[in-house]
């Protein structure tokens, strides 16, 4: 699953906190990307492998958010399920998304956000993950969400990353961001400092984090240290080491992750914050406090009676504090590993999650086998990965193109059925074939870089599997042709040399072989004594040749059309010469034609390739680049020898046998399968 995390920063924090030991747990047995304004649990992740994307999240000018937009628009088009952590970028993947149900959305809520001035644009996803019992039911009352659509977890911990502190320094620690609505506790401690560390000279008060009040409470901090006579506070700004920090102290103080932190290290710890004081955590309080997800809602606030009280209690107390201490570590080793908050996020995603729907476009329905092959293998690649709801635009509405497949097909030729298969779908694929070029004419370009443009316009994946370009002729043609590829959110090239021509347009392009080559390969060692002519309209081939080369090797040719529509011409000049010509139905006539046949001489690319998944050496004529390009892909594949070659007459005729066997084939359709698989993992 490409699970796609979205958050507005990643400095100290409990939610920043909670993101981090979400993706280290998700990251093993997923594709796992994050966005955020970065921070300094960026560094980590990206040490660890992850794909961290930079985008200004944390800022709200038009600029920024407009930024921030195109960044995660275009990596929401990667994504099976969003992830936010946030009301803006919830909201924000929300209005990219727009009207369509792909991808879903999941967004934790790690606070009870008020409903004024804001709670009218949230938007808490297609399901919640809620990260204690009152903010779901503040979700329920508030926000009026469907309870079946919050699911409660836990504000876990990796207790990997802590061991246990001896407790044998004397230090307390405070971990927060020190912002306007976070910095209460830190500010108390400090105004707390001079009475207690009066008393107990040799003991420290360490604070941890930075923010807009950070300056502000530096001076106070100050001031107090210089009336005390030494560095009783000592604050340190934001850190990225936390777990290691922790092992020097004796006595936590803070709320939420933070206290689930400093329990982790087994640390006495006093839940004390801006929004309640809880006291010292213990086994009378302990689920009481959990309810809240140890942040003290609902209970009085915090003063400097309270917090002093219970710091010299516990301070005062060494058994007690090792007491408590065992009971913090042992009460997260319980109930707060992180692998279960990581399957209650799974759990979510699953529920949420549906594959989505694709219509596949291409020059499906006019009767060229190599087309009708290319649909009927994507149609069974694509369900072979979960993809189910599949629709086609076709030319034709005969069996072959539709309820063959159990796919809905609409009319490729009219303009209302094309928009209703776009709109009505998730993706829009561009399937095989050598679509976006004006080879064959102007209007075929035309046509399906509007159809493209109209795809884009209505907000949907666009992406090209399997696909070649053919020639680009004139300066109109090529601003298509770029405006085409920079359209797409993925483009699969069928060859090297398509690949490198989309990378100049499109980043996001990749190898990905014909899909014929996922069709199931026949072989045979009986020969009768044939080698197949397959024709094209575009006939390279004189007729005399292919009669010249049956009398010197002494073999008879077999004429076959794979798309007869356009083969008449060459059909009926195939018959006059009386050579037999076979128009096979679907890839099963054609093999049992092929795998008893010498060689093959193919006009067409698909004929080639219909020829190597039958173990059959085969020549393809030169006169297409999209056949050059096919030969050099294959021959730079094989591991002995070429079982594709140039079509030159002298060069069959003398060529008595061609040295290609089956371990050649195996290995070079082998490798073709692995990178159209890899290709689709990758997209899909």
């Amino acid at each position: 699953m490409k699970i796609l995390i979205v958050t507005d920063s990643m400095n100290i924090g409990g939610a920043e906190t909670h993101v981090f030991t979400l993706i280290n747990e998700l990251k093993n047995k997923h594709n796992v990307t994050l966005v955020s304004s970065g921070g300094i649990y960026v560094k980590a992740l990206e040490k660890n492998g992850l794909k961290c994307v930079f985008a200004p999240l944390n800022k709200r000018d038009a600029l920024s958010i407009r930024k921030s937009r195109e960044i995660l628009n275009k990596e929401m088009k990667r994504a099976d399920i969003v992830h936010t952590h946030t009301r803006f970028s919830s909201f924000l993947a929300k209005k990219i998304r727009g009207n369509s149900n792909f991808p879903k959305i999941v967004t934790t809520a790690h606070l009870n956000f008020p409903l004024f001035p804001f709670g009218a644009f949230a938007f808490w996803g297609d399901a919640t993950l809620a990260v204690s019992e009152d903010i779901r039911m503040y979700l329920r009352k508030h926000y009026k969400l469907n309870e079946e659509n919050i699911k409660l977890t836990k504000n876990a911990i990796d207790l990997t990353l802590y061991r246990k502190s001896s407790l044998e320094r004397k230090l307390i620690i405070h971990t927060s961001r020190i912002d306007k609505g976070r910095a209460r506790t830190a500010f108390l401690l400090v105004e707390a400092a001079e009475t207690i560390l009066k008393e107990y000279k040799d003991w420290r008060i360490m604070i941890v984090g930075d923010g807009n009040l950070f300056d502000k409470l530096k001076k106070r901090a100050n001031a107090i240290n210089n009336r005390l006579g030494f560095e009783g506070i000592i604050l340190t700004g934001a850190r990225g080491d936390i777990p290691a920090l922790l092992t020097y102290g004796s006595i936590f103080i803070g709320v939420s992750r933070s206290a689930l932190e400093g329990m982790s290290a087994g640390l006495p710890t006093i839940i004390c914050g801006d929004q309640g004081y809880g006291g010292i955590v213990k086994n009378e309080n302990f689920s009481v406090l959990s309810y809240s997800n140890f942040c003290a809602r609902g209970l009085s606030l915090p003063n400097i009676n309270s917090l002093s009280n219970d710091i010299k209690t516990l301070i005062s107390d060494a058994v007690l504090r090792n007491n408590l201490g065992e009971y913090a570590r042992k009460s997260m080793e319980v109930s707060y590993k992180s692998r279960v908050m990581a399957n209650d996020a799974l759990d979510c995603y699953n529920r949420v999650f549906t594959p989505p729907s694709v219509c596949l476009m291409g020059f499906f329905g006019y009767h060229n086998l190599g087309d009708e092959e290319t649909l009927s293998s994507a149609v069974k690649a694509l369900k072979s990965i979960g993809i189910n709801d599949i629709s086609v635009l076709t030319a034709s509405s005969d069996k072959y193109t539709s309820g063959f497949h159990s796919i809905k097909k609409y009319d490729r030729m009219k303009p209302g059925e094309i928009i209703k298969a776009i709109r009505k779908n998730d993706i829009f694929v561009l399937c095989g074939g050598n679509l976006i070029q004006n080879e064959t004419s102007m209007r075929s370009l035309i046509y399906y870089e509007q159809t493209i443009r109209y795809a884009k316009r209505a907000g949907k994946r666009i992406y090209l599997m399997s696909s070649g370009f053919g020639e680009i002729r004139g300066a109109f043609a090529q601003f298509l042709f770029n405006r085409s590829l920079k359209s797409c959110d993925f483009c699969g090239c069928r060859t090297y040399s398509d690949l490198k021509k989309s990378e100049l347009y499109n980043e996001n392009s990749i190898l990905m072989p014909d899909f014929c080559f996922l069709l199931p390969e026949k072989t045979s060692v009986n020969k009768n004594g044939t080698f197949i002519w397959i024709m094209s309209d575009k006939q390279s081939i004189e007729i005399e040749d292919i009669i010249e080369i049956s009398r010197c090797r002494n073999i008879r040719p077999v004429a076959v059309s794979l798309f007869k529509s356009n083969d008449k011409e060459s059909i009926t000049t195939a018959k006059r010469f009386g050579i037999d010509v076979a128009t096979p139905k679907n890839f099963d006539d054609l093999s049992d034609i092929l795998i008893s046949a010498e060689f093959s001489i193919s006009e067409r690319l698909h004929g080639s390739i219909f020829s190597i998944i039958s173990h059959v050496p085969t020549y393809i004529t030169t006169n297409r680049e999209k056949n050059i390009a096919l030969l050099k892909e294959v021959n730079s594949r094989t591991l002995k020898n070429d079982i594709i070659l140039p079509y030159y007459k002298s060069y069959v005729l003398e060529k008595k046998e061609i040295g290609a066997c089956d371990s050649d084939f195996n290995y070079v359709i082998e490798s073709l399968k692995q990178d159209i698989n890899h290709a689709l993992n990758e997209i899909f």
